[in-house]
């Protein structure tokens, strides 16, 4: 067993928690999406909704290429 740990294998130690975070990340992103859907072009709701849709969409990303880096480390 490796001494000398790095950043990325204190990152995935916690790799429950990115799964957990990715979970709330995708329910948000459905959230979002029913409420682009739900509501009329041109609001403040639609445009609030689209800029959390791709505020969601940036982190889950970031969250999934974690998790996948970690899982294909193991």
């Amino acid at each position: 067993m490796p001494t000398d740990l790095t950043l990325f294998d204190y990152v995935c130690s916690s790799a429950d928690a990115f799964v957990i975070l990715l979970a709330l990340e995708s329910l948000a992103g459905i959230v979002s999406l029913v409420i682009i859907v739900g509501s009329s072009s041109g609001t403040a709701t639609h445009a609030i909704a689209v800029l959390n849709l791709v505020g969601v969409s940036v982190l889950g990303s970031g969250t999934a290429a974690i998790l996948l880096k970690c899982y294909r480390i193991r």
